[in-house]
């Protein structure tokens, strides 16, 4: 059961959405190139064949392929968890939508909770236009060549990157020719197909893969697959290098939801509505081309995107609902980048235009036991979106650039109600955001940079749809051409430290960071059967990032990460709860919910037998956090965990054989927890539930290079 809860269960659905969690309590959460140069990450829209500035970005990582994969990753959630500060949960019982907390900003598949942060596949934004959500499960994980996270504020990258931007760079194919089939399977009923293959001939290149992972799930009734297809085609002559891409997806997720917590200790296995699911098939293309100009680099990506989902939801009472989405997505970007002296010193300047057109229709249909579906509400949305760019960076001497860059963006977002007319209205939004950074290199590889830099969010469709106070939305809400929210912006001050040693096989890092946010958009309840979407005055993001990395020439490596973020209310307002009696007061100081303070993850992979051999081990703990839906701070917070997962990998010749072992000391955890009642039990009391972790488990892999 797919969540549309703002911030914990009673806040729930607009009729863009499934309907309220107060009707499903059960779940209680409604659910390369390889002729140019290495890119360095800057933060700029699109890739380019030098780094463009210093001192842009601040604090950025790069996961590559190969630790990807020797992790055996299954998502991007999975992915991002290596990196400092970073926590997953699990609202909707399944680990394919995981939702990510970076910096206290989520991004996350649950629709209705506020998405800070943007995700691109080679730079097409993959948030979904409806509610800024992010599908992990449609995006071509297993054909990244790396992952790049630029951490605050991404100026260049829009909208919703407040606490960081991640952008998926997709392999392409080199000489000589390569492939690799894996099969593989384990515990729960899950056997998964891989195939990756590519090659260049002359100018001519091309990548392909493909996958097929099914499982029946580890609790009742969750069977899912998740079928994902990749290909490129790249050119290089006549000075153009240019890629034309396909990604496309047809999966089935079934979704168990959350518990009770009563219910978690005696049987974590359980379900309580199953039959829940979604069912998204998506289609991607995209074009990227770069060539020089004069002395200048030249960029452009067009795309278009098409998305149909279908989501059902079992209520603990009849009748059901269903909900169904078709999206349609098209645009592009031009950028152009180049060097110039100035004083006597180097100047380099960027700038750029992007645009994109959403239309996107939402129908929600009441699924009685007997009979037809019954359609309740249709709504179209036709959002067009326009930015502009540009930014330079001096060097002032051989160690110290200045950097400047601004943004303007413009975004149209209309709201029209297919079964009533007279509810139709529009929204716009326009904002122009800035970013100051000066970086210092210093001996020894090592580099300082700060930076000012400033993000923002529009409201989204189903926060648009119900924010006006004089006319507060009853349970379910009422939809209506409602007074427009003004947007969320969050202004970061950072200071850092880095240091990348490639002969000694050494790079750490250390980054304090603040984002003070005005405007936060939350649920208002000023009664306990009404409420509303509105602003608040502030909240407030701060935190300190250490990482270090070593490996040595033998092929050891080690890693450790700690992250500590205090996210915290910084004003006084009543937010809507699913507790008795339906509203909380917060004051400032509370923190947020699902925002541990205290992160650690570290992990060792040994090679054994001359590198035949190689032995993994990863390990995570997660500190206390407050349930959603206690935004005042006065219940038990879900307790602190560890958990560890070892692999080994055993290499002859063309042939490798995996072993993985997730949750290998079989910890009993849990990830998410909110309030809801529980209608199974006499009384319908309002109770804690949780989402309980994987318990250990097994998968054996065998893959074969051709």
């Amino acid at each position: 059961m797919r969540s549309i809860e703002y911030l914990h269960a009673g806040a729930i659905i607009l009729a863009l959405l499934p309907p309220p969690a107060s009707a499903q309590q059960p779940d209680s959460t409604v659910k390369d190139t390889a002729s140019l140069a290495p890119v360095v990450v800057t933060g700029t829209r699109l890739p380019t064949v030098h780094e463009v500035v210093r001192g842009l970005t601040g604090r950025t990582a790069t996961l590559n392929a190969s630790d990807l994969d020797e992790r055996g990753v299954r998502s991007l959630a999975d992915a991002l968890e290596e990196l400092p500060g970073v926590t997953t949960s699990n609202e909707l019982g399944s680990q394919a939508q995981l939702d990510v907390t970076l910096r206290g900003f989520q991004v996350s598949p649950t629709i209705g909770l506020p998405q800070g942060v943007t995700v691109y596949v080679d730079g097409v934004r993959m948030n979904e236009p409806d509610a800024n959500e992010v599908n992990f499960d449609l995006l071509p994980l297993e054909d990244v060549e790396r992952v790049e996270v630029v951490y605050g504020p991404s100026v260049l990258l829009g909208r919703n990157s407040l606490g960081a931007a991640v952008n998926l760079v997709t392999r392409r194919g080199t000489a000589p020719r390569s492939g690799e089939l894996e099969v593989s399977g384990g515990s729960f009923g899950r056997y998964e197909v891989k195939l990756q293959t590519g090659d260049r001939r002359d100018t001519w290149d091309y990548y392909i893969g493909a996958r097929y992972e099914h499982e029946d799930g580890w609790r009742q009734e969750t069977r899912s697959r998740v079928g994902t297809v990749f290909g490129k085609l790249g050119l290089r002559a006549r000075g153009w290098d240019a890629t034309f891409s396909y990604s496309g997806a047809d999966n089935r997720i079934s979704q168990a939801g959350s518990l009770p917590d009563n219910v978690v200790d005696a049987r974590p296995d359980s379900n309580f509505t199953p039959g829940d699911y979604f069912a998204p098939t998506s289609h991607l293309v995209t074009l990227n081309a770069q060539r020089r100009i004069g002395g200048a680099q030249l960029a452009v990506n067009l795309f278009g995107r098409s998305l149909n989902t279908d989501q059902f939801n079992v209520n603990a009472s009849p009748p059901d609902s269903r909900q169904r989405n078709h999206e349609r997505i098209g645009g592009g970007a031009v950028q152009l980048t180049g060097t110039l002296a100035l004083a006597g010193r180097p100047l380099r300047w960027f700038g750029g235009v992007d645009g994109t057109y959403s239309h996107t229709v939402v129908g929600l249909y009441a699924v009685p036991p007997a009979g037809p579906d019954s359609l309740t509400d249709s709504v179209r949305a036709n959002e067009f979106d326009l930015g502009a760019f540009a930014g330079a960076s001096w060097e002032l001497s051989r160690s110290v650039a200045v950097t400047l860059v601004g943004r303007y963006d413009y975004v149209r977002l209309p709201y029209e109600d297919l079964l009533d007319a007279t509810q139709n209205g529009v929204n716009r939004f326009r904002r122009v955001s800035p970013r100051v950074g000066v970086s210092w290199t210093g001996p020894r590889d090592q580099e300082v940079y700060a930076s000012v830099s400033r993000g923002f969010r529009p409201a989204a469709l189903v926060e648009i749809a119900c924010s006006d106070p004089t006319a507060a939305c009853p349970l379910p809400f009422a939809l209506g051409p409602d007074p427009a929210l003004r947007p969320v912006v969050a202004t970061t001050y950072e200071l850092g430290w880095q240091l990348r040693r490639a002969v000694a096989g050494v790079s750490a890092s250390a980054d304090v960071y603040r984002t003070d946010v005005r405007d936060d958009i939350f649920f208002v309840a000023p009664t306990a059967t009404t409420g509303y979407f509105q602003n608040i005055a502030a909240t407030r993001r701060a935190g300190v990032e250490t990482s270090l990395r070593w490996r040595s020439h033998g092929g050891l490596q080690l890693y450790a990460n700690y992250g500590f973020t205090a996210a915290t209310f910084e004003t006084t307002a009543v937010l809507s709860t699913g507790r008795p009696p339906g509203n909380e007061t917060v004051t400032a100081g509370d923190r947020l919910p699902m925002v541990p303070a205290h992160r650690l993850n570290a992990g060792a992979s040994l090679p054994l037998l001359e590198g035949a051999l190689r032995l993994r081990v990863d390990a995570r703990y997660i500190g206390p956090q407050y349930l959603r839906g206690d935004e005042e701070n006065v219940e038990a917070r879900l307790p602190d965990y560890a958990v560890a997962d070892a692999s080994v990998e055993a290499n002859v010749g063309r042939y490798a054989v995996r072993v993985m072992v997730p949750n290998v000391l079989d910890r009993t955890y849990v990830t998410f927890g909110t309030f809801a009642e529980n209608p199974t039990v006499a009384g319908a009391p309002v109770q804690r539930f949780v989402t309980p972790g994987e318990p250990r488990h097994l998968l054996v892999s065998l893959s074969v290079e051709f």
